[in-house]
């Protein structure tokens, strides 16, 4: 209940609201409709953080030593991509409102650096 309490108290920090309830998810349509702008890129490059590490960790493990490249290749194009990547980001949750952020961002970040 604490983590709950605790996720609430941030998403209202961020000036987004939700029901106590599962009726709403948090989907990249109510992302786009409930943050602003500024927050959203907060969000997303939190987002990138999680999903690159989360390939440099199973990339090193498959690999059997540290393997950074598709960490690198995630980065680069999120972060080289300056505004274009938000706005493509932005653009893809706008198109696939019903999924979660992170499935099409993840979906994104296949189709530019591979699996």
């Amino acid at each position: 209940m604490a983590n709950a309490a605790a996720a609430s108290a941030f998403l209202l920090s961020l000036g987004i609201t939700h029901a106590a309830n599962a009726d709403t998810a948090m989907t990249a349509g109510v992302l786009m409709e409930r943050m602003k702008p500024a927050d959203r890129y907060i969000y997303v490059s939190g987002m990138i953080e999680g999903l690159a590490y989360a390939r440099f960790l199973r990339d090193s493990a498959t690999n059997g030593s540290k393997d950074e490249r598709g960490m690198k290749c995630i980065y680069d194009w999120f972060y080289e991509g300056g505004d274009t990547a938000q706005d493509s980001i932005e653009a893809a949750f706008r198109l696939y409102a019903d999924y979660s952020p992170s499935v099409v961002a993840w979906a994104m970040i296949k189709k530019e650096c591979g699996e």
